[in-house]
């Protein structure tokens, strides 16, 4: 299965990550103020950043002093009796009505429902009224029950939590001589939280009654059980009201992506109050922001995994590797977080040129980083303020980068697009900084220095300007730090490693020159020709002249078994059985794993040595082995190379030129119908054989490599007119001919 299918079986599981990894960066820092405890004097864990332009309150002196009081205000309750008492009078009284039962005033089911029904508001049905009735121990089940509500009464009982969520201290006012009196949050219950306990105690205590009998008398006792607390709604809107009035602020004004607290700062009483007042604004539409931010992400990254795949279905050329796209979104969402969460630096000094400079560099084409750019200049909008400004900022740096890329072969070469980067990020950072209205108004004044003045920015704007281009600038090194990796994990090749791989005077093509020479020959002649094939459909050129320079290197185990090498002398497999000699031949396959491994040859160049040859059969050898030794039964699979077949169009095309380039050379007249022929069976061949099933070559890119190979092999072979020397030594060329 190729990388694309693997990748696209994956599509779930990487948008799934991309979602997970792009939320988490985005939304860091509310994840910071949730399980991070910020007081004063506590170093901040991250750098705290505006998302969005908000206006904060501050106090002439004290910034944010009033709101810290707010916040840490205590909710003040007031002690009422009166609940209480009604309900354990109504307890009591029918703890009365059951004892006046008992002595002699029988009660009958029906009036005992209606009394419960009257008194406390339940609904007790007449086969429970009769079961009560006939319990014997009723009179101690109600007392045990008025006892366990006396209990509960000792603590503080609310209706509803209301301001108490979130705090952690409340108030309550009890009559003289004791006052206020302050109490852990924890310490208060509810009115639904008491009767859970209410239930509780009970069925602990009177566990052996009949659940028949407990249930309704458990219910009975939870309808007489009140709350003991009243909140003090004028008494707290006074001292609210008072806090307000004693902390009066100014209004100071953030820009998405400025700097709130940096990450170390050890934090002050009025850091402390801003970011409260940050998370509170951000509160607000909390869930709200992170719905459409989760569904805008889903909708962007399908859209741009389509875009992937009809790149690849429109170019085959140009399919892009899923691997690669997905790895460099998520380690640049990695990286842009890691700068805005772990350092002061302003927003204006993210790489977003990383991202292009990146993809181009590990083979992938303009069409597919385009989309993948876009995408990375999305997300990181979103993790940065999630505002229109934002997103141009990004977008005209990715874009600046990708257009100005053009072929990269050296590591300076990289300051070419890293500038481009830098420069048009300065130029969108200084254009937001401009003053729109005194640009007006220079305009329709008479323009001069003095209107001009007015609508140009300060020494702030052009300190954004500096970091924008030195975002820009430093896009080059981090790529070219972070390409090993991967390289390494993702077992690609960039175009760094295919340069260093396609230099003549690498030490293995040394070798192969002075051991196989012939070899060496044959293999420059195929690096030519495909080339040719290989810029016909736009395959990855380098990486194909360098799987070209290695695809034949085992050769030098056994260089005199190849006719290539062989000049005019003997023949060695005259005098051996077809099946050794095709041992020998096969093994050059197995011979150049073992060297290129021993090399440490990429492993995308390393694939072109077993896949050149593919499943192919030895055809002389098997052919030559059938019509032999009658006697002798050989089998087919001694006579075809173990593959795999070609993966790639790369190697694919390795596997036609390779043939290609032999068979020419056999050819008596190389004329263009001769090289048609020969060329086209070749490639039908290998269609028939189904060698280049597993590769991504179309019928259409087949013809032009057909066409391709034909124009190259051609040219190769053109004729030349006779010189007279030659025509006089009839043919001749050798020195003793040539008449002075």
């Amino acid at each position: 299965m190729d990388d694309s299918n693997r990748w696209d079986m994956m599509k779930p599981i990487r948008i799934a990550i991309c979602i997970a990894v792009s939320l988490l960066a985005s939304y860091a820092q509310n994840f910071g103020l949730k399980f991070f405890r910020l007081q004063p004097g506590v170093s901040a864990p991250i750098t705290f950043r505006a998302y969005r332009p908000f206006d904060f309150d501050q106090a002439k002196a004290f910034g944010g002093r009033r709101n810290l009081a707010l916040s840490q205000y205590v909710p003040l309750y007031i002690f009422s009796a009166a609940e209480e008492r009604s309900g354990r009078q109504r307890m009591a009284n029918l703890l009365a009505a059951i004892s006046a039962s008992a002595k002699g005033s029988p009660m009958d089911a029906g009036e005992l429902s209606a009394y419960v029904q009257k008194e406390f508001g339940e609904n007790l049905t007449p086969a429970d009224a009769s079961r009560l009735l006939a319990y014997p121990g009723l009179q101690n089940l109600l007392e045990g029950m008025l006892a366990i509500e006396d209990s509960l009464l000792q603590d503080r009982i609310l209706k509803e939590p209301g301001p108490l969520k979130g705090k952690e201290t409340a108030e309550v006012r009890y009559p003289a001589p004791m006052g206020t009196v302050a109490y852990p949050a924890a310490r208060f219950l509810t009115i639904r939280q008491a009767r859970e306990q209410l239930r509780r105690q009970a069925e602990k205590i009177f566990w052996q009654v009949d659940k028949q009998v407990l249930d309704p008398v458990i219910a009975i006792a939870s309808a007489s059980l009140a709350p003991n607390l009243i909140y003090d709604q004028k008494e707290n809107e006074r001292r609210i009201e008072e806090i307000v009035q004693r902390y009066p602020s100014t209004v100071i004004h953030y820009d998405a992506g400025e700097v709130l607290v940096p990450v170390r700062k050890t934090l002050t009483e009025a850091d402390v109050l801003l970011l409260g007042v940050n998370r509170q604004a951000q509160r607000k539409d909390f869930y709200l922001s992170v719905s459409w931010v989760a569904v805008a992400l889903i909708i962007l990254l399908v859209f741009h995994d389509e875009a992937l795949s009809k790149v690849g279905r429109m170019r085959r050329g140009e399919a892009p590797s899923y691997a690669v796209h997905f790895s460099t979104l998520i380690v640049s969402i990695l990286i842009f977080a890691g700068l805005l969460l772990l350092t002061s630096w302003p927003l204006y000094f993210l790489p977003i040129a990383f991202v292009p400079l990146t993809l181009i560099l590990l083979g992938q084409r303009p069409v597919s980083v385009a989309s993948t750019t876009v995408m990375a200049a999305i997300v990181a909008a979103f993790m940065s303020g999630r505002n229109i400004e934002s997103l141009v900022f990004f977008l005209v740096g990715g874009m600046a980068a990708l257009l100005t890329c053009g072929t990269i072969r050296k590591r300076s070469q990289l300051l070419v697009p890293a500038a481009a980067a830098g420069a048009f990020c300065g130029l969108i950072a200084l254009a937001f900084s401009l003053d729109g209205e005194g640009l007006v108004q220079a305009f329709h004044a008479r323009l001069n220095a003095s209107t001009l003045m007015l609508a140009l920015p300060g020494l702030s704007s052009f300190h954004d300007v500096g970091w924008a281009v030195a975002g820009g600038l430093a896009a080059a090194p981090l790529a070219a730090a972070v390409l090993p990796f991967f390289e390494f994990f993702l077992h690609s090749t960039s175009t760094f490693k295919i340069g260093a791989w396609t230099n003549l005077e690498h030490p293995i093509l040394k070798d192969l020159l002075s051991r196989a020479p012939g070899t060496y020959q044959h293999t420059m002649s195929v690096a030519s020709l495909a080339q040719a094939a290989g810029e016909a459909i736009g395959v990855n050129v380098p990486l194909l002249r360098a799987g070209v320079y290695f695809h034949d290197i085992g050769k030098m185990a056994t260089p005199g078994y190849f006719t290539e090498n062989q000049g005019n002398g003997s023949n060695p497999h005259d005098e051996l059985e077809p099946v050794e000699s095709a041992k020998i031949i096969i093994a050059h396959v197995t011979n150049g794993l073992r060297i290129g491994k021993k090399a440490k040859l990429p492993p995308k160049i390393l694939d072109f040595i077993p896949q050149h040859h593919g499943t192919m059969i030895l055809e002389y050898f098997w052919d030559k082995a059938r019509h032999g030794d009658p006697d002798l039964h050989p089998e087919e699979k001694e006579f075809r190379y173990a593959g795999p077949k070609p993966q790639s169009r790369e190697a694919a095309i390795l596997m036609i030129v390779d043939a290609v380039e032999a068979a020419s050379r056999t050819l008596p007249e190389p004329s263009r119908a001769a090289v048609e022929a020969i060329v086209r069976y070749i490639i039908e061949k290998r269609l028939d054989d189904g060698q280049l099933d597993e590769c991504d070559l179309t019928t259409e890119e087949l013809g032009r490599v057909r066409i391709a190979l034909v124009d190259a092999v051609s040219a190769a072979f053109h004729s030349r007119v006779s010189y007279p020397w030659q025509e006089e030594a009839g043919g001749d060329v050798s020195p003793a001919s040539v008449k002075n």
